[in-house]
């Protein structure tokens, strides 16, 4: 885990290591050579493969806010683990040891498309070894609908750490596509990418814009096409910043704020400040699963947490069923065993978090 904010005026840029293999999950922040990326939050945190060194991979750092006096960026960072005594960036962060920052050479594939323009709340996700960016904000406003793909290489005659990263536009279909949003999720499920929800406007009207539509891109196909889906069930309410997982051919929803729709559960904001920004102020709850095998939108679930409590009448200890406090966005969530960890986020109160929670699954 890489950066965030965490305040209204403090961003980050410290890096975290989480290692779901062991018992208690803690959170280490690890030290790595090199020149960081600047403190950011609304970037991507996406695990490549290196085209040329094979079973070598890498973490790339890309965009994101950078504070209210410094804009925005479509910088490129790479985390690299020491190539000699680790055979992966996992590893590396597993040892603590050979963790480098690093600034790749960036290449434009088509200098008539260039390289994506500077953006925040986009989207990243790894497909075959490459990054696949869709879509973002900038000031302005400026929102954005355009997909790209990521190619990281070996440049010939590089030195040792030296990378060569290449952006090309993903040429698809002339027909329907997503609207321009940001704060969406996307979920690759095999060749399939899946985009949710999100919001069209950074200006004083994006309470309206904020959506819960669906659509989907076969990155396989020759010609790759959007479509939109309309599954059966009902959908979660429209959100941003909310966060994703896929677990087989199902992705799990949770979290983010926007607009509440008929009978929602969730939380409004209790403070101001960055809860209440752009008027999205409902915190949606519960976790929504989306059965791509069948085409459907599955119950939402609210998951509750079982706290002991002494029983003053027998000293036995009795077991209470508490809700989760899921009502939060910009977090993050992944798959650990026999369920999901939810982690910080901005809470509904306008606190931010550094909670970990995990979520059963059975």
């Amino acid at each position: 885990m890489f950066g965030g904010r965490g305040s209204d005026t403090e961003f980050l840029n410290d890096l975290h290591h989480l290692d779901l293999q062991r018992a208690p999950l803690i959170l280490h922040q690890l030290s790595a050579a090199g020149d960081p990326p600047p403190p950011r939050c609304g970037g991507t945190l996406t695990a490549v493969a290196v085209s040329g060194r094979p079973g070598t991979e890498v973490v790339v750092v890309f965009g994101g806010s950078q504070g209210f006096n410094e804009g925005f960026s479509n910088s490129l960072y790479i985390l690299q683990g020491d190539i000699v005594q680790a055979d992966s960036i996992s590893d590396a962060a597993s040892q603590h040891m050979g963790l480098c920052w690093t600034e790749p050479i960036v290449h434009a594939f088509s200098a008539e498309d260039g390289v994506p323009d500077v953006r925040w709340g986009h989207s990243a996700v790894s497909w075959r070894g490459k990054l696949i960016l869709f879509g973002g904000a900038r000031p302005g406003p400026h929102t954005f609908n355009d997909t790209w793909i990521l190619d990281v290489a070996v440049p010939v005659g590089g030195g040792v750490r030296q990378l060569l990263a290449t952006w090309r536009k993903l040429k698809v279909h002339a027909g329907v596509r997503p609207p321009v949003r940001a704060g969406h999720t996307a979920s690759l499920v095999g060749d399939v990418l899946y985009v949710f929800g999100g919001c069209a406007s950074q200006g004083d009207d994006s309470t309206r814009n904020v959506c819960n539509d669906l659509w989907k891109l076969n990155l396989s196909a020759l010609e790759p096409r959007w479509e939109e889906l309309h599954v059966t069930g009902t959908p979660p309410t429209p959100r941003v910043g909310h966060a994703a997982v896929v677990l087989g051919d199902r992705i799990v929803f949770s979290g983010g704020r926007g607009s509440p729709t008929a009978n929602a559960i969730g939380k409004y904001a209790t403070e101001g400040g960055l809860a209440t920004v752009q008027g999205h102020t409902f915190f949606a709850g519960g976790f929504a699963m989306l059965d791509i095998t069948r085409g459907r939108w599955m119950p939402i679930q609210h998951p509750k947490r079982s706290v002991s409590v002494q029983n003053d009448d027998d000293g036995n200890d009795d077991e209470v069923h508490e809700q989760v406090w899921e009502h939060r966005s910009g977090h993050v969530m992944v798959p650990a065993a026999r369920g999901l960890l939810v982690i910080g986020g901005l809470g509904y109160n306008g606190e931010f978090l550094n909670d970990v929670q995990r979520v059963g699954m059975f």
